[in-house]
């Protein structure tokens, strides 16, 4: 699948034009919901919900309907990490020896902990890195409000879960309309009026949700929020302030563009890349979005309203009920296509920039890239002229590519073509 980015150069005034997509099945049946380990498409998952990647680059899977937790291993071999497949539970314990009840929010925190929003149980988990699971909030069986400490607080489906800089660990408490916070044991309520719904921006509990599904922190540790049942993205600085970041509660729609203009329809779980920019799964829309650093939303792949479990580039795949994102280290997007029964791997769109360095204004051109991926730099003086290779093609070794090029003349046209 091939995927190209041009950049024109009309005497130093560049003009980009973004990439297409590329999605690929990672893991899983299409259609085809099951409990099967094994590799890649010979494994099977019934319902898979949020993701977490590892700092080693597996993949781990709340496996909702499964009621466990899936690891995806580098090599692409799906096992189940904890709980056990099919039967839901409240147990603690290691491994396959613990249970979890439709389990649909994960996070690492910085020790290698796996957080787990157990959502019809009620709790919220942690799975050490050797597979021990404990229950560290809330009360099996027992949805309801409360703040307290461990055992003495209570939740209602808990759903996403992120982990802020300094180890809190933050729930969007889906069934109460608010975020809650655990910081050493203590359970609070970080935003939102606990069990009244609403679109209200404000301060701390001033603000109001509506089922808030994803969460996901900036670099600035700001925190950013899928609130699903109000169709936008919700922002909460750091000091709990509550504003509408993207979207408008109560219109839903697929529309991109600038924030406010945009519009979702129930979106999931959130991600950021590490250049800033937020991955949406856009769920009832079936397509992943993207909000650039620059507040632009823009639809990466998907096509709004039609279902399906089709890979291919340039808008031609096809989701059913998007729900978790996470970014590989490698660069690329993993999408747990809940209803497909599905793991995807989506190529995201680049772009390119350039600059002229030195005296002898060499073109530098950089973009975007995703690790061992091939990519072809090409140039032509006009537009009617035939593309021309500039080198050989280049493997990416990391998750930005810059490429010198000297080229005569003060107008031509860049493109770069993705090769694998």
């Amino acid at each position: 699948m091939k995927k190209l980015s041009a950049l024109f150069l009309p005497c130093l005034l560049a003009l980009s034009l973004r990439a297409q997509d590329a999605v690929l099945t990672l893991a899983g049946q299409p259609l085809a919901s099951g409990a099967a380990n094994g590799s890649g498409t010979n494994a099977m998952f019934h319902d898979p919900a949020a993701l977490a990647a590892d700092t080693n680059g597996n993949f781990f899977v709340a496996d909702s309907q499964n009621d466990a937790i899936r690891k995806i291993a580098t090599n692409g071999l799906v096992t189940t990490f904890a709980g056990q497949l099919g039967v839901a539970g409240t147990a603690d314990g290691t491994g396959t020896g613990a249970q979890f009840n439709s389990p649909c929010g994960l996070a690492f925190d910085a020790n290698g902990n796996l957080l787990v929003g157990d959502t019809a149980n009620d709790t919220i988990r942690r799975i050490t890195p050797g597979g021990t699971v404990t229950t560290i909030a809330g009360v099996a069986g027992s949805e309801g409000f409360l703040d307290g400490s461990g055992g003495g607080s209570l939740f209602h489906s808990p759903l996403g879960i992120a982990i802020a800089r300094n180890g809190d660990v933050l729930v969007a408490d889906g069934g109460n309309h608010c975020i809650r916070r655990i910081s050493s044991g203590v359970v609070s309520t970080f935003a939102g009026q606990p069990q009244v719904w609403g679109s209200t921006d404000g301060l701390g509990t001033n603000a109001q949700f509506n089922s808030p599904c994803g969460l996901a922190f900036d670099p600035a540790g700001n925190l950013f929020v899928g609130d699903a049942n109000n169709d936008t993205i919700r922002k909460i600085t750091t000091n709990g302030l509550v504003t509408t970041f993207a979207g408008a509660a109560g219109q839903d729609g697929a529309t991109d563009g600038v924030l406010a203009s945009a519009r979702f329809r129930s979106p999931a779980e959130l991600a950021f890349d590490l250049e800033g920019n937020l991955f949406v799964a856009d769920s009832f829309n079936q397509t992943i979005r993207e909000i650039s650093v620059n507040g632009i939303v823009s639809t990466v792949s998907g096509w709004p309203g039609e279902s399906g479990a089709v890979d291919g580039s340039n808008r031609v795949a096809r989701f059913f009920n998007p729900y978790g994102v996470a970014v590989a280290p490698d660069g690329s997007l993993l999408v747990a296509d809940a209803y497909n029964e599905i793991l995807r791997v989506v190529l995201v769109p680049f772009q390119l920039s350039l600059q002229l360095h030195g005296p002898t204004q060499t073109t530098l051109i950089s973009w975007g890239s995703v690790i061992n991926r091939q990519y072809q730099v090409q140039f032509k003086s006009a537009l009617s002229s035939a593309w021309t290779n500039l080198g050989p093609p280049v493997t990416a070794t990391g998750l930005k590519l810059t490429v010198p090029e000297n080229v005569s003349g003060s107008l031509g046209v860049f493109r770069v073509l993705r090769l694998n």
